[in-house]
């Protein structure tokens, strides 16, 4: 079983700060990545765990963390991989 730290160190691209990991995409259009946001939105409403989101123009940074438990879990990781795989479908 892989531990919490081996598994960010797989996580491509993803920065740890303290309690949380953050990553920011890069799209060819703004409303490319506001489909993303949308995309990315309904996977984190589906399991109710919810990243910060922030959109500057084509480029859109996601922040994972587990408040409740003022850690990093395995739903930030979950949260992470979800990202990376939409933004792969999305092929960027």
């Amino acid at each position: 079983m892989n531990t919490l730290e081996q598994q960010l160190q797989k996580l491509d691209g993803w920065e740890r700060h303290q309690e949380q990991i953050s990553k920011t995409f890069g799209f060819d259009a703004y409303l490319t990545g506001i489909l993303f946001v949308e995309r990315l939105a309904a996977f984190a409403e589906a399991v109710q765990h919810h990243p910060q989101i922030t959109i500057d123009h084509t480029n859109v940074t996601i922040v994972w963390t587990t408040v409740d438990e003022g850690k990093l879990t395995d739903k930030d990781i979950d949260g992470a991989h979800a990202a990376d795989n939409l933004y792969q479908a999305n092929g960027q």
